[in-house]
């Protein structure tokens, strides 16, 4: 040996350990001991996820001979690994065929929170594990399926999409004729994941969002529209994942032992007060296989648990979570689950709120308060946050085709027009159905009256000749009352909205069961009318809710139908087979 090697062996005594394979050392010394290292690829982990199951590094032997105690095997991940938050990390090692007793006499040394080594000279990171023999053992002749495997769960939230989760494997021993190697040698990266190339679920419509009238609110019965339904679909096979799957894609136990699968946490938020939600049971495309919507071979399985209850904010608005665990999955194919919820409420609700109910849906463990405590568990949201209920003011769109005021002097017969309109705000009628308290039946529930509302028009008037349109503000109108005026007349100081012009006009009341009606006279200022003209002004469907185009959804422009009728026709006569579903409004459902 000469003066080199034997500084060397000096200096690698002195310090208590030596690095993996020093090749003269190995081929001195062969009493040591060879491992190779392979690796079992968990191929996408979630985005989302901060106790992700990555695959698993296995060790085994390839030659007879010792292992020293303080001999350690020195593995670094490159993620954080996963912490349960009682300060235990994720990490656990198996042994398998004649090395059962070896893994009761190694110890682990994991990441920030533990002291350093042994080795001592090494103070470990959160993507660190240090494995130390804590007795001799004597390795005999290799046998096949006698191997040591470290499973480890890690931190992904934030990792980028598509990145991969490597892991090396170092090999220390402290005593030169008793050599610990590790094949291939270090720095050889052994892939053990990769982050999915996008977040974990898609989010659309499988019906909805539901729209809700302020006026009347919402009622809990049949055939209203007073659902809407949330389709979760997976980006990736294995993006959801069941209790016993997460045992199956780590190949392995390990402790702390997973604990549930990817469950579902679906947040409602903007909920008005007096409004109600309810999830209905969920189902999958696995019950629904040869449909368009389908997916064959699919075992999703989903069960609705609970929810947590409404909750008000400082603003006056409810939060609402819901809670399903995911019973069984297919982790070979994407499967999707609908999500069906139902709202109602006590009445009418206030007008003019801009209320909007939004759902943000998250991956989540078994019980989302003691996610940290849970394996494996979520940090991060699905996107987009969804608006699954829109809440509309009630309003009657008038259509007037004709409005003339054009002025050309001189009293000569259609000389000089006028047009007076009229607004009746029909909210107070003889159909009143009361129930025992005296209070209003909901209109889509019994054949009852109109509800009784208050509000002004806003007319738009638009010239014939294409110039800008005017608007113009009525005075309110109470319920019962009607308003009427003329369209080039000052009214109360307010500038005369459309003089010397012709064209047609749209109004807008802020209340339901408005009508209108305009009259076109002759000769308007100069003398008696020679010719009069009066019509009734169209309804038009409530955009809100109907297309102007397809005219009202193919009811026609000026239709006029409760909406629960409305949806039912639509389903009858828009039914699409090619596509599974119809479209309602900008939104299509299936």
């Amino acid at each position: 040996m000469t003066k080199r090697n034997l500084l060397l062996v000096s200096l690698l005594l002195v310090f208590g350990f030596a690095v993996a394979a020093p090749s003269l050392l190995a081929a001195t010394t062969p009493t040591g001991v060879v491992f190779y290292a392979s690796n079992n690829t968990n191929y996408y982990i979630r985005n989302e996820g901060d106790a992700e199951g990555v695959g698993t590094i296995t060790l085994g032997t390839t030659s007879t001979g010792t292992i020293k105690a303080g001999s350690a095997f020195y593995i670094t991940y490159g993620a954080n690994l996963a912490n349960t938050g009682t300060g235990l990390y994720a990490v656990g090692v198996t042994c398998t065929g004649d090395y059962p007793a070896l893994c009761g006499d190694i110890k682990q040394t994991v990441g920030s929170n533990s002291p350093p080594g042994p080795p001592a000279s090494i103070t470990l990171a959160d993507n660190e594990v240090i494995l130390t023999f804590l007795s001799d053992y004597n390795v005999g002749p290799p046998t096949s399926g006698t191997q040591i495997n470290i499973a480890v769960r890690v931190q992904a939230q934030g990792l980028p999409y598509n990145y991969e989760v490597n892991a090396t494997v170092r090999a220390y021993y402290q005593y030169s004729q008793y050599p610990m190697t590790v094949t291939p040698t270090y720095p050889t990266p052994y892939e053990v994941a990769q982050v999915g190339p996008t977040e974990a679920l898609s989010i659309s419509f499988k019906e909805g969002p539901a729209n809700v009238l302020t006026c009347i609110g919402v009622k809990d019965i049949d055939y209203f529209d007073n659902e809407f339904k949330l389709r979760l679909t997976e980006n990736w096979p294995n993006a959801l994942t069941s209790y016993s799957d997460e045992y199956n894609l780590e190949n392995d136990t390990i402790v702390p032992a997973p604990s549930n699968g990817s469950n579902i946490l679906i947040t409602l938020t903007g909920i008005p007060p007096g409004v109600g939600l309810a999830s209905k049971t969920p189902y999958s495309c696995a019950e629904y296989p040869s449909g368009p919507n389908g997916c064959p071979g699919g075992l999703l399985s989903l069960s609705y648990v609970g929810a947590s209850g409404i909750t008000y904010g400082s603003n006056g608005l409810g939060t609402e979570s819901f809670f399903y665990t995911v019973n069984a999955t297919n982790t070979g194919i994407t499967e999707d689950g609908v999500f069906d919820f139902k709202l109602w409420s006590h009445g009418p609700l206030m007008p003019n709120q801009n209320y909007q109910i939004q759902a943000t849906v998250s991956l989540t463990d078994n019980s989302p308060s003691t996610a940290p405590l849970e394996m494996p568990y979520f940090t991060l949201a699905e996107t987009p946050v969804v608006s699954v209920v829109d809440f509309e003011d009630c309003v009657t769109k008038l259509l007037f085709p004709y409005v003339n005021t054009f002025a050309a002097g001189g009293k000569s017969a259609f000389s000089n027009f006028g047009t007076g309109m009229v607004f009746a705000n029909t909210t107070v009628d003889p159909f009143a159905t009361t129930d025992a308290s005296g209070n209003y039946i909901y209109p889509d529930e019994a054949k009852g009256s109109a509800v009784p509302q208050d509000g002004n028009c806003w007319v738009y008037f638009y010239p014939s000749n294409g110039s800008a349109p005017t608007v113009y503000p009525t005075a309110n109108i109470m319920h019962g009352q009607t308003l009427i005026f003329d369209v080039a007349t000052a009214t109360a100081g307010v500038v005369p909205p459309f003089a010397n012009k012709q064209g047609y006009a749209i109004a807008v009341c802020n209340f339901q069961n408005a009508h209108g009606f305009a009259e076109i006279y002759d000769n308007y200022g100069i003398g008696d009318a020679t010719a009069t003209l009066g019509y009734l002004a169209e309804i038009l469907p409530d955009p809100a809710f109907y297309h102007r185009s397809p005219a009202g959804d193919a009811l026609g422009e000026g239709a006029i139908a409760p909406i629960n009728i409305n949806k039912l026709i639509l389903k009858l006569l828009m039914y699409d087979t090619g596509s599974g579903g119809l479209s309602i409004g900008a939104t299509t459902t299936k």
